[in-house]
């Protein structure tokens, strides 16, 4: 094979190998926050809920229509057997006999007939209010979907912020005791080390290579959870913007705001005073039943033969009626009244578990604040431990090349100092958390 040859056979290899090989996965960068509404995006929860709210406001229509006159249409069609007709001899026996009952086996029907509510003791009103008092705590249910998976995605973004940058701390680590672990075999063979300091060494990157292990392990799963959440595709590579960062969240705000602000906010709270006042109106709606109640009705016929014509003839009448219908239910043995204080019961009761559901909200408010002060307060710790046991590690180092330090107090110095690393990672993804939780308790 001469040059030409070789070329034109490498650039159709170079060209074959580009289109078989894919293109790179998309990279997605996700903070937080965006975590957080791609979360709501994504969940058939937030489906589900807007379907809830759908069906609330059907409801009310269906609920507002009640006041509107009900108009019906009806049509049908007989066919009888046959009977001896039925009539009476005139005077005139020339006249032949009057027919008071046909043998009619056909008989046609179409009548349209009209109702409309004019007084049902305040039922239609009641109604009314109940659904829209439903449609309400519908779409606070709505807003509590979306508060709970935002919350889910902002604790699962900073899990694995916290995992992956645990296996930055585990790889820089293992690149420690990497570079130790040749140097005491290269000290052993230059017959200044011994075989224990090789030993010592070769332990300690056996011990880091496991931690790599884990961390990337405890990472995968993370972002498999977070990908999961947010309807990622597996293939997707994700970069998480607060990874290595060294932010944290800002203090909270006074107890007493932020106690305000999650009674004014929490969704929960919302619904369960819908769902009390829907009771009340439910309660009126009972008991109208006890009241008199008013209609108009009207009614068209057509029909052969019509039953209002005398004698009834083969042929085909119309006829029409209008009215007002009136009834009350004077008695029935107190099962509306039994009724009536059956919903009033559930309403008091719903009443002691708003209270209850507000001092927990109160108690989840200043737990998850002290949370977020020890949080932070803990991150001004582990970095001052960490910058104490890096500098603990630098002087190490310094000494065991001097040889006046043994290998022994350079491998605890770097042990040191990977355990105050992880700390310091874990401390600012505790913060991020404890402030994940405040949010949420706030209702924001």
């Amino acid at each position: 094979m001469n040059t030409l040859q070789f070329h034109i056979v490498l650039a159709a290899a170079l060209v074959v190998g580009t289109t078989a090989v894919p293109c790179h996965s998309e990279n997605l960068h996700l903070d937080a926050e965006e975590a957080a509404k791609m979360a709501v995006q994504a969940s058939t929860l937030t489906a589900a809920a807007a379907d809830r709210v759908d069906a609330s406001q059907s409801t009310v229509k269906a609920a507002d229509a009640a006041r509107l006159p009900v108009l019906t249409a009806n049509a049908s069609y007989v066919r009888h057997s046959a009977v001896p007709e039925f009539g009476v001899p005139t005077e005139d026996p020339n006249e032949p006999v009057f027919i008071l009952f046909p043998n009619i086996q056909n008989h046609y029907r179409v009548d349209l007939s009209v109702s409309q509510p004019i007084y049902t003791g305040g039922a239609i009103s009641a109604s009314r209010e109940a659904a829209r008092k439903d449609e309400s705590a519908a779409t606070w249910s709505e807003t509590l979907t979306a508060l709970d998976l935002a919350y889910s995605a902002r604790m699962s973004y900073w899990s694995a912020v916290a995992a992956a940058s645990g296996v930055d701390v585990a790889d820089a680590q293992l690149k420690r005791t990497q570079r130790l672990l040749d140097d005491a075999r290269a000290l052993r063979e230059a017959g200044m080390a011994v075989n224990a300091d090789v030993f010592a060494a070769e332990a300690r990157f056996s011990a880091a290579e496991v931690d790599i292990i884990r961390t990337r392990n405890e990472e995968a799963k993370a972002l498999t959870r977070l990908r999961s959440l947010l309807g990622i595709a597996p293939g997707t590579m994700i970069s998480l913007e607060g990874a290595g960062t060294a932010e944290v969240p800002p203090p909270p705000p006074p107890r007493v705001d932020i106690e305000g602000d999650a009674l004014e906010n929490r969704p929960e709270l919302k619904i369960t005073d819908a769902y009390i006042d829907g009771l009340s109106a439910r309660a009126r709606s009972v008991n109208a039943v006890r009241k008199p109640a008013v209609a108009a009705t009207g009614q068209y016929l057509l029909a052969r033969p019509n039953q209002r014509f005398l004698p009834p003839v083969d042929e085909r009448n119309n006829s029409w009626s209008v009215g007002v219908a009136a009834s009350w239910r004077f008695f029935d043995g107190s099962r509306t009244k039994e009724q009536v204080a059956t919903v009033q019961a559930e309403q008091r009761a719903l009443q002691h578990d708003r209270s209850e559901l507000e001092r927990q909200i109160l108690l989840e408010v200043a737990t998850a604040r002290l949370e977020l002060e020890s949080a932070l307060e803990a991150v001004a710790s582990t970095d001052t431990s960490a910058a104490a046991a890096k500098a603990w590690e630098e002087a190490s180092s310094e000494r065991y090349a001097a040889g006046i330090a043994m290998l022994s107090e350079l491998l605890d110095a770097q042990a040191d100092l990977a355990a105050a690393e992880m700390a310091q990672v874990r401390s600012r993804a505790s913060a991020w958390l404890a402030d994940a939780a405040l949010r949420r308790a706030v209702g924001r």
